[in-house]
């Protein structure tokens, strides 16, 4: 009975550790194999106890353009063992560029896809991301080789800070 009691209090102080920390803010930082490099400031809530919602604002970095990207995901986060979780679900991206002269259509991107992710919540507020966001970009980038058009299989690392 004494053991069942430990145990039972080991997994609900567990429980609380990992629930208490349902908001993160960060940087990430990433590529999309596309010769370009971004940074973003990501953002993540816990709208229950499995499901949550992300955030993310970016610049993408390229010899022709600049780009300002706004990505938001639905996740569906499970935690595996430890601070170890894995999350996916679906997301949406905007972007505008930074070229010369293009019309609107050329400047502006919308995509839709995925999001699917590892994370790892330290003891102490720190939590280390790798993801992976493949999203079809429909507009954007028409001229010039269509650099934002099409498939683009973001990958990026970060570190958040939970509160």
């Amino acid at each position: 009975m004494k053991k069942l009691l430990l145990s039972l209090i080991a997994v609900l102080a567990l429980t609380t550790a990992v629930s208490a920390q349902e908001t993160t803010i960060g940087l990430k930082m990433g590529s999309s194999f596309r010769k370009d490099f971004g940074m973003e400031l990501s953002a993540q809530t816990f709208i229950n106890d499995i499901n949550r919602i992300e955030a993310d604002l970016g610049l993408r970095f390229r010899y022709s353009h600049t780009a300002l990207t706004a990505a938001i995901g639905y996740q569906w986060h499970w935690f595996l063992f430890g601070g170890f979780g894995v999350y996916g679900g679906p997301a949406v991206q905007v972007g505008y560029t930074f070229w010369s002269d293009p019309g609107f259509f050329e400047r502006f991107n919308l995509g839709f896809g995925a999001q699917l992710g590892f994370d790892y919540q330290f003891d102490f507020p720190v939590q280390v991301v790798l993801d992976f966001r493949p999203t079809y970009n429909f507009f954007g980038g028409l001229l010039n080789g269509g650099e934002l058009y099409g498939f683009d299989p973001y990958v990026s690392m970060g570190l958040r800070y939970a509160f």
